[in-house]
């Protein structure tokens, strides 16, 4: 990589405006650009820019005086969704051969308005993977129709009165096999859709969720049918569909985000996505799935993608507040040795304790979101390419085991890190201006929506715990496609040793292993039914999730930018035992992602509240 000092030319990477950063910014240890190069690639740095600047120099993307009413702020945000379909940033194509692109789009989208990037990623991501995903070469007509507009989808699976639990959708679709149609109903206003983000006013299509129904009156479960809800020409419902706005929210009021209830209507037999099951003309259901719980994970397997595309969401507010409230106390002075030598507050160990954490998390999390990212896109290639194999069905658990716990993590990490942020800003913390109040009710849903983040850890709890009891009732060895739970196999040494350290650096050496004997502590007391524990989950969540990102990376990026020193600063506390007994053992206190331990007894001590850095 060749190196790009300080005065290139280089229209990528232009050099920074001098200004009251400049004297902060000249005393990195590292070169900024050398670090965009190592985390982002020259090509994805030039797709960036190319999004920034088409943006910047739209009209249509100037942020308007004062503030706008509901309708006109919905109106706007589709008319720019729609601009970003003509500046044809993202092509069919680059779904498959270039898959970040679609994250960092959104993400691009996202720092300008989250409104816009939702309304963009639910059409695209969502109900468009939903139809790619789960459905057949018969469905692909739809997707040529996302990309130029023709249509404008959602994905309609929340009900008024059922959210997590799924199964208990009430949306029914009967076959008719006389007309070879599919009957969609909601028996009463419980059954009706909600939430459903672009569906309040320019939805034309949606993906429904509904319980199917053969002739004779079998249920045969949840499944996903294409249903047009609007005249695409008219944006007018279409007969037996009652569809509306639920109005104003806490933010990203750019969203339409709606309600929906169908009264008989008749939609064609060849628009019931049919990956995971089909029925034929005579009304015979047909699936290649035997397994009851393996059919209802490929009927919902849609969800993975958008909980995916969520972490990546959150790390983007985390980066945003992160680099507002970092600049602000690079430049905010307070106290000094004298009246008129005045410090930046980033200078005082508090502001670094409060801040530098959250910057480490980012870059985790980061590269983790990523990373899932691609996982998910090799899951729906396999997919797509009919792979039955025993791998492909359990890639698809992990995926969704990690999808399950890295929502939460990166979401609940965002809203915290949002929160540390807007405080560490003082006073000035709290205008409208620096745009963090509206980080924080942006990045909101994304603790409850695709999933409320305690119920998801759950999710990840049931799988790590089925592991177990696989290998204890089967004698199967630990082991997944990604490797994320391969260390579990060693679950018995793991609990029989303690971890032991003499100075700072062997804490540090050691994280590894004393994450994981943490893991298998938690999972023997999670599996007492009365024990709740959702937080430290987390924990959980962070072994599987981020260790793996920083482990493949550290020893790379570490000669280009101190990333492993950045990660080390996650509000470490060392003190040293008092007492012969213990001379020269290590008290380590974690921050804010981990429960506190006792290190240096063969079994150490797990209080599972966790404490703030």
């Amino acid at each position: 990589m060749a190196p790009l000092g300080e005065g290139s030319d280089d229209p990528v990477l232009p050099d920074l405006p001098r200004g009251p950063l400049h004297a902060a910014r000249a005393r990195a240890s590292f070169p900024w650009k050398e670090l965009a190069l190592f985390w982002e690639g020259p090509d994805m740095l030039r797709f960036k820019k190319n999004i920034f600047s088409a943006l910047e120099n739209d009209p249509l993307f100037a942020h308007p005086p004062g503030s706008l009413s509901l309708e006109k702020y919905r109106e706007l945000n589709f008319l720019r969704c729609k601009r970003v379909f003509e500046y044809d940033f993202l092509r069919v194509e680059d779904l498959l051969g270039n898959p970040l692109r679609v994250l960092a789009l959104i993400q691009c989208l996202g720092m300008y308005d989250w409104s816009l990037a939702t309304k963009f990623f639910l059409h695209t991501l969502t109900f468009g993977s939903a139809i790619y995903s789960s459905g057949s070469e018969r469905h692909f007509k739809y997707l040529p129709k996302i990309f130029n507009m023709e249509i404008f989808g959602c994905f309609a699976l929340t009900e008024v009165s059922h959210g997590s639990n799924t199964k208990a959708m009430r949306t029914t679709a009967h076959y008719d096999p006389t007309t070879e149609e599919l009957i969609i109903h909601s028996p009463d206003f419980e059954a009706a859709k909600f939430w459903v983000g672009n569906l309040g006013k320019t939805a034309t299509h949606a993906v429904v969720f509904a319980q199917l129904y053969t002739p004779g009156g079998q249920c045969h479960g949840l499944h996903p049918f294409v249903v047009q809800i609007r005249d695409p020409k008219t944006l007018l419902p279409m007969p037996g569909v009652m569809v509306g706005d639920i109005g104003r929210k806490l933010g990203q009021n750019g969203l339409d985000n709606g309600f929906a209830m169908f009264h008989k209507v008749r939609i064609p037999r060849q628009d019931l996505l049919n990956r995971s099951g089909d029925i034929t003309p005579e009304g015979t259901y047909v699936t290649h799935v035997k397994d009851a719980r393996q059919h209802f994970s490929e009927s919902l397997g849609s969800l993975s993608s958008g909980r995916v595309a969520i972490a990546g969401m959150s790390v983007v507010n985390l980066k945003l507040a992160v680099s507002i409230a970092l600049r602000f106390s690079a430049t905010r002075r307070q106290f000094g040795p004298t009246d008129e030598e005045e410090v930046p507050v980033l200078e005082y160990p508090m502001q670094q304790w409060r801040l530098l954490p959250y910057l480490a998390a980012a870059y985790a999390l980061d590269h983790f979101s990523k990373s899932l990212f691609l996982d998910l896109v090799e899951l729906q290639q396999g997919l797509l390419g009919k792979d039955r194999s025993a791998r492909q069905a359990e890639l698809g658990r992990e995926i969704h085991a990690l999808a399950s716990a890295g929502k939460p993590l990166a979401s609940w990490t965002a809203q915290r890190g949002i929160q540390e942020c807007r405080e560490a800003c003082g006073g000035h913390g709290y205008l409208a201006m620096n745009r963090l109040g509206d980080l924080r009710d942006d990045n909101d849903p994304n603790c409850t929506y695709e999933g409320d983040n305690n119920v998801l850890l759950q999710q990840t709890s049931n799988y790590l715990l089925g592991l177990l009891v696989r290998r204890d009732q089967d004698g199967a060895r630990i082991e997944s496609p990604l490797k994320t739970v391969d260390f579990l196999e060693a679950y018995p040494n793991l609990l029989g040793h303690g971890f032991e350290a003499s100075s700072p650096e062997d804490c540090l050496d050691s994280s590894e292993s004393e994450r994981k004997h943490v893991v298998c502590q938690l999972q023997e007391v999670s599996a007492v039914p009365a024990v709740p524990l959702p937080r430290s989950l987390e924990l959980w969540t962070q072994e599987l999730c981020c260790a793996p990102a920083i482990r493949k990376h550290a020893r790379a990026a570490s000669s280009v930018f101190p990333v492993g020193a950045l990660i080390s600063a996650r509000s470490n506390k060392v003190k040293t035992f008092s007492g012969a007994k213990n001379a020269n053992k290590i008290h380590l206190t974690k921050g804010a992602w981990h429960p506190t331990l006792t290190v240096g007894s063969p079994q150490p001590a797990v209080r599972l509240q966790g404490i703030r850095s």
